[in-house]
């Protein structure tokens, strides 16, 4: 076979869940316009003035190097039932994955749901692109 060896990287986190993993193209095998973000305007020090735009241009970089994922929505909490005083340490202690509902799992890699993913997952990625941009 002619081409790049390990051309994907495969993430898991067993510490989430069962099954949760994330595929993305190899950022160390991709021309840096993949992997580099839109510019935003900064300040003086270099700060973006606008850090939601900062983000997003991020996500976009992200939804570009993702090719599939087994990842649930972290923007929505999982409901609980409380009484009108819960007791945080009772009330963990009666939490179990089978007596939580469902959460819902991200279908389509876009933007918008790359900002749902959890912020572990987040931080993961961000490693395999950074190792790129900073390899030491």
């Amino acid at each position: 076979m002619s081409g790049y060896s390990n051309p994907y990287v495969l993430l898991q986190f067993p510490e989430l869940g069962d099954d949760v993993s994330v595929l993305m193209r190899n950022p160390q095998l991709l021309p840096p316009s993949e992997i580099t973000p839109k510019d935003v305007a900064t300040d003086e020090t270099g700060k973006p003035l606008d850090p939601q735009a900062a983000q997003e241009a991020m996500y976009e970089v992200f939804a570009r190097v993702i090719v599939a994922w087994k990842v649930y929505d972290a923007s929505q909490p999982v409901p609980l039932d409380l009484t009108d005083d819960p007791d945080p340490v009772a009330l963990f202690a009666s939490l179990s994955v089978d007596s939580l509902a469902p959460q819902p799992r991200l279908t389509a890699v876009t933007v918008e749901n790359v900002a749902r993913m959890p912020l572990r997952i987040t931080n993961r990625i961000m490693e395999e692109i950074s190792k790129v941009a900073d390899p030491q």
